[in-house]
């Protein structure tokens, strides 16, 4: 297969995967076994807030990370989706939480 196949492939497991699953985390590593402090933030974030939550550990393809910061247009991981929409990386999720509004987007307060 291409590169080219494989980044079509990818986008279009990207577009699956958050479209399928309210809350979706882009990060290194796996649930529970975060591979960077930045993508463990996350984590504990969702975990402190008891959010049902899926993942994708970038770390098992060099392709996903391209590919998935040309879809999105940013940069850094983790990243995350809620509700099919592409919310940032950990700094924008913490100041999210620090200030209430991610719960808000989580329907939780």
């Amino acid at each position: 297969m291409t590169d080219a196949a494989k980044a079509t492939n990818w986008l279009d497991t990207f577009k699956k995967e958050t479209a399928e699953n309210r809350v979706f985390l882009y990060a290194k590593g796996e649930k529970g076994a975060p591979a960077c402090g930045f993508s463990n933030q996350v984590m504990q974030i969702f975990g402190v807030l008891g959010v049902d939550y899926q993942v994708r550990n970038i770390l098992m393809d060099p392709l996903i990370r391209q590919e998935l910061s040309v879809w999105t247009q940013w940069p850094t991981i983790p990243q995350v989706f809620i509700d099919g929409e592409f919310v940032g990386g950990c700094d924008i999720v913490t100041e999210m939480y620090e200030s209430g509004e991610l719960q808000k987007k989580l329907g939780l307060t």
